[in-house]
């Protein structure tokens, strides 16, 4: 057996140290092209931040908080597959990590794969029983799978963590009226609308409710504001013309559905013939009421 040299016995334990050294050395270099992303993030030069997460990942594949950093940069720049393997690469390295479940089932929300973003976020529930954020995104989820008894559910559990959070209040308001509990889905719209008082969107779901739930004279102001607003919007001034002649009001009821007619009667025949035959129908109770 032949004895190895001194000098080879000191050459192999460089080569040995150096071995041992190079992760660690990749992965101090990768936190520091995390830290920079991070920085960059901050700063909003998106582009920036993508490159050095990217380097990141690349030289250390296991940090779970720079692919987490980089799928929330690629979901802003609109890539939301990128995104979405990003996120999951995160549930790889970390299957107990909450937020990357809550993230990329808002993110399939947002794609409308709502199957998949249901599992998520159910997931993200959990392991974080008080994200209520997650409880939000998966009533919507189910509403839009028609599970609404379920939707109703989550949603108020959401709501009672987030009592201020308008969009909450709209969708919960929504799923109740889908459900024709009328009453109810007042009450959470009238909040959202006070929480908002100049979306249009949320006045004209507030009117619809309460026409729902035949509280006609409350609707019709709400139901004016958005014509005011939206003048083309021909399903709210259909709706206001009911509403007054449910109300009684008769010569306002032919005049908005007069209207009505005049803004569909060149789109959609059906609906404009639909409009005149309500002011017929007025017109005939009227003379036969003389």
């Amino acid at each position: 057996m032949s004895v190895i040299s001194r000098n080879k016995v000191t050459a192999i334990a460089i080569v040995l140290s150096c071995t041992w050294l190079m992760p660690t050395a990749r992965a101090d270099e990768a936190e520091a092209h995390y830290r920079q992303a991070l920085a960059y993030k901050r700063s909003g030069k998106v582009e920036q931040a993508l490159v050095e997460a990217k380097e990141a990942v690349r030289l250390r594949p296991d940090h779970a908080a720079a692919y987490e950093t980089l799928g929330g940069l690629l979901r802003q720049r609109g890539d939301y597959k990128g995104a979405l393997v990003a996120y999951h690469r995160v549930i790889e390295l970390s299957p107990s990590h909450a937020p990357a479940y809550a993230l990329s089932g808002a993110l399939l929300l947002r794609m409308r794969r709502y199957e998949e973003a249901s599992v998520r976020l159910k997931k993200a529930i959990e392991l974080d029983p008080k994200d209520a954020t997650s409880m939000a995104n998966l009533g919507m989820a189910l509403r839009n799978l028609k599970r609404n008894d379920e939707a109703i559910k989550v949603m108020m559990e959401a709501e009672r963590r987030l009592p201020d959070d308008a969009d909450l209040l709209n969708n919960l308001g929504i799923a109740l009226r889908w459900s024709r509990r009328y009453q109810e889905a007042v009450t959470y719209l009238k909040r959202a609308v006070e929480k908002r008082p100049d979306d249009i969107k949320l006045i004209l779901n507030l009117a619809i409710v309460l026409r729902g739930a035949e509280r006609f004279q409350e609707a019709i102001p709400y139901y004016r504001r958005v014509i005011a607003e939206q003048p083309s919007n021909t399903g709210a001034l259909y709706d206001l013309a009911n509403c007054y002649e449910k109300m009684g009001q008769t010569d306002q009821a032919v005049k908005t559905y007069q209207l009505y007619v005049n803004a569909v009667r060149n789109s959609d025949s059906a609906a404009a013939e639909r409009g005149r035959e309500r002011i017929r129908a007025l017109q005939d109770t009227a003379a036969a009421g003389k």
